[in-house]
């Protein structure tokens, strides 16, 4: 009984390592796919803004060439206003008006040139950029699905392993079943450990020599320091 008993605990803790890697490397593995989701969101980000950028460059230039309009035929108005005009004041006071709608036009034209070359710069690097990011996304595309692959193939396997567990479980006695769950929550995992060259594999204390012969008669002892399962491999 105890040579079964041991040996059955030993087979469950490989497999529920087996199982606790799994999870980590999936752990590993979600948190990269993370990323992914995060860069292609941010490129997406990227070139959205671009294209929100042109659209209000496009926007500021028509606002600009429509005040640039209005100047114009207000110079125009009061070009011909300065004909009609029967006092020096108001002479006076209409050149000081076409002087300031100059002086704005100036402005207005600097700024609309300003920017033209803005939406000429962006109307050019718009393509490529959608270039990159189609390239780029199709290249994290890929690189997800490779993950999400690994995952599901972890997903079968902790699965598979699941229902091996269950069944070498079921033939464990509950007395060290319940012992072996306990120090399974204490030991970070690892309950059940191979004696390496006379030293607890899981504490690197010495073993005593009737502990030792104990388990090389397959019976079920514990490490005195450590309290784990001990073995002879």
């Amino acid at each position: 009984m105890s040579e079964s008993e041991i040996s059955l605990l030993i087979r469950l803790q490989n497999l529920d390592s087996e199982i606790d890697e799994g999870r980590k490397r999936k752990k590993i593995l979600v948190s990269e796919i993370e990323k992914v989701e995060g860069r292609i969101k941010e490129i997406q980000e990227e070139l959205s803004a671009k294209k929100d950028q042109l659209k209000e460059t496009k926007k500021e230039r028509r606002v600009k060439e429509v005040r640039i309009q209005e100047i114009d035929e207000l110079l125009q108005k009061h070009e011909e206003e300065k004909y009609r005009v029967k006092s020096k004041n108001e002479f006076e006071a209409l050149e000081r008006e076409i002087a300031a709608l100059e002086k704005e036009k100036d402005k207005e034209e600097d700024f609309l040139l300003e920017l033209m070359e803005k939406e000429d710069e962006l109307t050019n690097l718009l393509p490529t950029l959608e270039r990159n990011f189609a390239l780029e996304k199709e290249k994290l595309t890929q690189q997800r699905a490779k993950l999400d692959q690994e995952v599901a193939a972890l997903d079968i396997k902790e699965e598979g392993l699941g229902k091996e567990r269950e069944k070498v479980a079921s033939q464990i006695s509950r007395v060290y079943y319940q012992q072996y769950e306990q120090l399974r929550k204490l030991r970070d995992g690892l309950a059940v450990v191979m004696i390496k060259d006379g030293v607890c594999g899981g504490c690197n204390v010495k073993i005593s020599p009737s502990l030792i012969g104990q388990a090389r008669r397959q019976q079920v002892v514990y490490c005195e320091n450590c309290n784990r399962i001990i073995y002879i491999g």
